[in-house]
């Protein structure tokens, strides 16, 4: 049988299939230069009106340098912010023949890094044809098409479509030679069609979050074309385009593969407003079918803010095992307001970690909302809803609290039931935030109370947290007799390997809260690094291989230059950290504050300062973290030859406070 492609070529050129045959390699070629030249008039340089210069490694940054664009319209060009970052408002644009015309930014969009280019007296150039999306599949030409090198004549690589619907079914994936001259080009197929515009994304599932390092890998995309015409109105209209935002998260950290099932709904958001609730299971989005949480992502991420998605969820009746498919309309947002935790004050038994039945009440937070509402240890939490006349959830886990109370503002009422010597009661209480600072009683564990000083030999073991390829590990004070353990890793002034005297420190007030002490040393005896970074998490992992981490209580702490590289090392394990401790310091010079979400809500203790200065920017550092909406304390002003031990492990008992 002749192959399609042969057919193709001929009927391009009226060749015959044999003559086409004959010379396959030529044919390619002129069915190449045809498909070039089918775009070629509407392929512009995009010439920066201010040059910036590379980074110390030579790396391609915005603006640097000349790139691409493409006409899309009479006096519209649409290109990447590479081209036009942010901070600049125009570009020249220059024709094949060498005129110049200034192109002013009409528009952006902001979830595909595009910009649109309005071009007063830009010559009337012939209109590009979109390939449709339902066409696209792998295996096909693609042929990259540039102006970045010369405006006179375009630059060309060749290669297949390798995969569609990537970036979370933003972009179609090609191996053609994709770089920053190109950027903003389009990627055409043997027919000369627009598959679509090339652009630098990033390919975060696979850990890359910088799209510019790519492009010498083989890797390259290109937004449909078909998509980007469908929102071209608006952006003519001047609307820059945002990404849209539902505000929920998962219970699964497999963000591919796992059950769309919620876990949390922010307070205020668009899945909030619609009624999707925390133990909802995702069934369709706009119609397309959601088996796992990258469809889900998939579905949304194409979406704008201002977009009205339909979603059909699974829910599973309170009272009985039955589900019911529930229809809901969602408007999707640019952004959240500020997310602050909510709490009862109470802190869920290790038996309720292991497996469903409610929550078992293991501790109550003196004069809180649950101690106010009559609770006790002991008293299993069965229920909870919202507000009065609002369905009961029921509570499987610690974790599916937390996710209901996610939903709901401090300050918010709901009304929970929990069960004691058999009977039954329902109570509705107020809510409160998170307190900023550390209350003074927490969770003591049964060895070391009373007397936190009798029998710390047999209560804690002290061991090195030997690790692969790791020449001086972490030591670890570790209290026997309690699982899971909660965490704090104690990173103090850089000084070397860490000796087991320092850990003597640390026994009595292990023993009594039943917290695990990890004191990691320094590589450089003068200066914490980067460095040290993998080495302080091995020691976390190796720990965890020893005994169960109570995952909502690992809290990082330090002093000194400890306290900057405390900040550093939470960062790098983000939700997997409960709360930062900054002893006697503010944060980082060059900290980037993020706001508090489900996912990622520490809390923070500050200070105090050492000077006026100090505390000023202690303060002040406070404030910003505040309104990000994270509890934040200010450390007691004492003057000690040491850590705050007993402080530092009574905030850690409590990181995972509902």
């Amino acid at each position: 049988m002749r192959p399609v492609w042969l057919a193709m070529i001929a009927a391009l050129f009226g060749f015959t299939p044999e003559t086409v045959a004959a010379e396959p390699t030529l044919a390619e070629e002129r069915a190449f230069q045809a498909a070039v030249a089918r775009v070629a008039d509407a392929v512009v340089q995009i010439e920066p009106l201010a040059l910036s210069t590379a980074n110390a490694r030579g790396e391609a940054r915005p603006g640097m340098g000349p790139s691409t664009g493409l006409v899309v319209a009479p006096e519209r060009v649409i290109t990447t912010d590479f081209a036009v970052p942010a901070d600049v408002d125009a570009a020249v644009i220059v024709l094949a023949d060498g005129g110049r015309h200034v192109g002013r930014v009409q528009a952006r969009d902001l979830s595909r890094g595009l910009v649109l280019l309005a071009v007063t007296g830009l010559p009337q150039r012939p209109p590009v044809e979109p390939m449709p999306r339902t066409e696209l599949a792998p295996g096909q030409w693609a042929i990259a098409v540039g102006r970045g090198w010369s405006a006179a004549s375009p630059s060309v690589a060749v290669g297949i479509v390798s995969a569609v619907n990537r970036v979370w079914g933003k972009a179609v994936q090609t191996d053609a030679a994709v770089s920053p001259m190109n950027y903003g080009g389009p990627l055409v197929d043997i027919a000369g069609r627009v598959i679509g515009l090339l652009a630098p994304l990033p390919a975060d599932t696979a850990g890359i979050t910088e799209g510019t390092t790519l492009y010498d890998a083989g890797i390259g995309f290109a937004l449909p074309l078909e998509d980007l015409l469908a929102v071209l109105p608006r952006l003519e209209r001047g609307e820059s385009l945002a990404a849209g935002i539902l505000g929920i998260s998962y219970r699964s950290q497999d963000v591919i593969n796992g059950p769309p099932i919620i876990a949390a709904v922010r307070q205020g958001s668009p899945a909030a407003r619609a009624g999707l609730r925390p133990g909802d299971r995702l069934r369709r989005i706009d119609g397309l079918p959601i088996q796992r949480i990258a469809d889900a992502r998939q579905a949304i991420a194409r979406r704008y803010a201002g977009d009205t998605i339909t979603v059909v969820i699974e829910r599973t009746a309170a009272d009985t095992s039955a589900t019911d498919d529930l229809e809901m309309e969602a408007t999707l947002v640019e952004k959240l307001s500020p997310w602050r935790r909510a709490v009862i004050g109470i802190i869920a038994a290790d038996e309720s970690i292991a497996g469903p039945g409610g929550v078992q009440v293991g501790w109550v937070l003196p004069d809180g909302p649950a101690d106010r509402a009559g609770l006790r240890p002991g008293d299993t939490i069965t229920t909870l809803a919202a507000a009065e006349g609002s369905d009961k959830w029921p509570l499987e886990s610690p974790d599916a609290m937390a996710g209901i109370l996610a939903g709901i503002q401090p300050g918010d009422q709901v009304r929970l039931t929990y069960q004691r010597d058999g009977a039954e009661t329902t109570v509705d209480l107020e809510t409160a935030g998170l307190p900023a600072e550390v209350p003074a009683d927490a969770p003591v564990v049964a060895v070391a109370a009373g007397d936190p000083l009798a029998g710390v030999l047999d209560s804690v073991e002290v061991v090195r947290l030997e690790a692969a390829e790791v020449a001086e590990p972490a030591l670890a004070v570790i209290p026997r007799g309690k699982e899971p353990v909660d965490v704090l890793i104690w990173l103090s002034s850089p000084h070397g390997p860490v000796t087991d005297a320092e850990a003597a420190t640390w026994k009595a007030v292990a023993a009594q809260y039943g917290v695990a002490i990890v004191l990691p040393g320094s590589a450089d005896p003068d200066a914490w690094s980067r460095a040290d970074i993998p080495l302080v998490l091995r020691g976390l992992a190796s720990l965890a291989g020893r005994r169960p981490i109570e995952g909502t209580r690992i809290g990082v702490a330090g002093s000194g230059a400890g306290a900057a590289f405390a900040w550093l090392v939470a960062t790098q394990l983000g939700d997997q950290a409960g709360g930062v401790a900054l002893v006697g310091s503010g944060l980082p010079r060059l900290a980037d504050i993020t706001p508090a979400t489900p996912d990622k809500d520490w809390w923070i203790l500050l200070g105090p300062g050492r000077d006026d200065d100090g505390r000023g920017r202690v303060e002040a550092d406070r404030q910003r973290l505040s309104e990000a909406g994270y509890a934040t304390g200010l450390l007691p002003d004492e003057a000690t030859d040491g850590p705050p031990t007993e402080l530092l492990c009574r905030w850690v008992s409590l990181l995972g406070i509902l």
